[in-house]
Formats: C-alpha cells, structure tokens, sequence
C-alpha cells in the first residue's frame, strides 16, 4: 500500500468523522438549518475555500465526473473568484440554480464541518445558526473541534492554498483520470 492510498485512507476517515457528528448534530436537532436546501453558507464565503493538497486531488475526482461544460463554468467561476477584492464570496462549485453542491461527495473540510464546528477563537457557522441556538439553545449539541479537524488534515498534506489557485494550477478543459500512481 503506498503513502497516497495511507493519507486518502486517513483523509476518509477525518471526513466519515465529521458526517457522524453532522449527522449526529441535524439528526438530534429538526431546526439545524444544514441540509440539503440551504445553501446560504456556499453563496456567502467570508474567504475562498481552502484546501491541501490531499483535498484538491480528492476534489479533483469529483471534478472529472462532471462534463466539459460545467468544467469550464467552474473554471470561469473560480478565475472570477480570484480577482474578487471583497466578500461576500460565492463558491464557484455550486450550481447556482439549484443550490446545490456539484461536487458534493469530494466536497473539502471547510464545507464538511461548516456549521457543526467551534474554533478557538468561536463558532464557525452563520446567523441562521446563531439564531435558532438562541431560540433552542446549545446545551446538548457536541460542535466539532475545527481546530483538531484541520490540524489533521494538515498533517496528511501540509498548508492550505485558496481553491481558485488549486483552479489556475490545474486547468480542466475536459474530464480526465488521475494517474492512480501519483
């Protein structure tokens, strides 16, 4: 088994993680906003998404699904994002008709723990969140360490780089396969 398939293997594993608290969080609670249909948070980045390099090659795969068309949609998309000076940011991933994620499945950390998580320096999530927990409260809830979730992922792949960057490195003009080897 080689140290790709040990760190992919490992990158699962962070996400399965974070789908049970999710899962966990939205399943306990019938108000939690964070479902299919809500696609506030993708239409309103406070920064581009950010991503390892483990992330983008896993994103990568969830790419290669789509046609050229869309492919090329994205890419004009995250160009766009890239010259854009103030936020709010809107993910170029989402199909912005249907609101939802086109890439759902390989879809990275920032987007997977996105309102079930707390950092050390406060709650990652938005106001629909803040809200209802004011109405309903958060006694019971168990938020995810975001923190301990990106030092993680960190260690399988090192730093972060903007999703448009990963985008002007990796141009996709059409569907390709990744070179299982690399």
């Amino acid at each position: 088994m080689s140290t790709s398939d040990e760190a992919r293997r490992a990158l699962e594993a962070v996400y399965a993680r974070v789908e049970a608290r999710t899962a966990d969080i939205s399943g306990s609670h019938d108000w939690w906003p964070c479902r299919r249909g809500c696609d506030h948070c993708c239409r309103h980045l406070a920064a581009p998404l950010p991503l390892t390099q483990l992330e983008w090659s896993y994103l990568e795969e969830g790419l290669q699904q789509l046609s050229a068309e869309v492919l090329e949609e994205i890419h004009a998309r995250a160009d766009a994002l890239a010259r854009q000076e103030a936020r709010p940011y809107t993910c170029p991933l989402l199909n912005l008709e249907t609101g939802a994620c086109r890439v759902y499945a390989h879809r990275p950390l920032a987007c997977r723990s996105y309102g079930f998580a707390a950092a050390r320096d406060g709650g990652l999530f938005c106001h629909f969140i803040l809200d209802l927990v004011g109405k309903h409260g958060d006694a019971d809830i168990v938020w995810a360490n975001q923190d301990a979730l990106e030092d993680a992922v960190a260690r399988l792949s090192g730093a972060t780089r903007p999703l448009p960057e990963w985008f002007t490195e990796t141009r996709h003009s059409a569907p390709r396969k990744l070179d299982p080897s690399t």
